[in-house]
């Protein structure tokens, strides 16, 4: 695919270098460039969104040979192995270069809250103004509002979930159904509104996870799309983390969530959120795709992570597969689909 003529080269290592994402300015240039020309030439989009489980190229020093139209945008043409990289390799390797490229608009560290009170990072306003009708929005953030900068009831909350239910009320009893108030303030009221819905759940805090998961997740796509029809929105469950590895920025909070000691509890916590939060986002008009990024990460090889929670090049690679076969419908089934009638709740 070759660029447009208007569009100048960016340069690889100042592209990279950004440790928020990427710049919205070169974002754009590249973004342009993949598009391509008129309508016989120009492509579909997957942009990514939310936080460094998908935009890992901070972790790492792994670059490769650029491809899928980045080799003529990028100078040099060399790409880190990020989970971008991936989607686009995996695009070339299936023969879908020609109609589909994927662009990393997901800024690492970044949170639910972050983007309280109706805001957007530059990185999601430029997916709200160029997403379109053939274009697909990948999305998975979450889980920095409970690692990296919990809120006070977030904290007291998981940790009712994480440390004090057994295992087996979270894999047999769990359910919830927690209103959506739409009322998110982030740090401001310190999960408040979460704790209001939070006796719609139970084991007791599961309700407010719920909440953060489904809810207020469905609402920042909503802000995203702007009432935007893409043809495809998938929405990600977190991986499940490195259960061997120590010496990670995250080794206090694993710990504090018994994750070192008793890793099942927690995992079975993800997939209760998966059943119950991920699985109930609905966009009306919009084919919502429910993604469990613990089937390709289940936490059981360190080489797929670096820092116990970050992808490696390794983990992004696998991430990249699975989310193709979800992508473009490929895999046997191997995620749940909504029907026509569910597409319009």
């Amino acid at each position: 695919m070759s660029p447009s003529t208007t569009t100048p080269l960016v340069g690889a290592a100042e592209y990279y270098s950004e440790y928020y994402g990427h710049n919205p300015n070169f974002l754009r240039r590249v973004h342009a460039s993949l598009r391509g020309g008129g309508s016989t030439s120009r492509r579909s989009c997957i942009f990514l969104a939310g936080d460094s489980s998908l935009d890992n190229k901070f972790w790492f020093d792994s670059w490769a040979a650029a491809t899928n139209g980045y080799e003529a945008v990028l100078a040099p043409g060399r790409m880190k192995t990020d989970v971008c990289y991936w989607l686009n390799d995996e695009l070339v390797r299936r023969g879908h270069g020609g109609r589909l490229f994927c662009l990393n608009t997901a800024v690492e560290a970044t949170s639910l809250n972050t983007r309280a009170c109706g805001r957007l990072t530059p990185q999601d306003r430029l997916i709200a103004s160029a997403i379109g009708p053939d274009d697909v929005l990948v999305v998975s953030v979450g889980g920095n509002d409970i690692a990296l900068e919990p809120l006070l009831f977030t904290a007291l909350n998981l940790s009712l979930v994480a440390c004090c239910t057994p295992q087996v009320c979270i894999e047999q009893c769990a359910c919830a159904c927690p209103p959506n108030l739409r009322v998110d303030p982030g740090c401001a009221c310190c999960g408040l509104p979460g704790c209001l819905v939070s006796p719609c759940g139970c084991p007791p805090g599961l309700g407010y996870l719920v909440d953060l998961f489904g809810n207020r997740v469905q609402n920042y796509i909503e802000r995203l799309l702007a009432g935007r029809r893409p043809a495809r929105v998938v929405v990600c469950m977190i991986y499940f983390l490195d259960v061997h590895g120590r010496g990670s920025w995250a080794d206090c909070f694993l710990k504090m969530v018994c994750y070192d000691s008793s890793p099942a509890r927690l995992q079975a916590a993800i997939r209760a959120l998966f059943s119950l939060a991920t699985r109930r986002v609905a966009i009306p008009g919009v084919e919502v795709v429910p993604f469990p990024l613990f089937e390709a990460l289940d936490g059981s090889d360190p080489r797929d992570y670096v820092q116990r929670v970050e992808p490696s090049p390794e983990g992004g690679r696998k991430m990249a597969a699975a989310l193709l076969d979800a992508i473009l419908d490929e895999g046997g089934g191997g995620c749940y689909r909504r029907t026509p009638a569910e597409m319009q709740r």
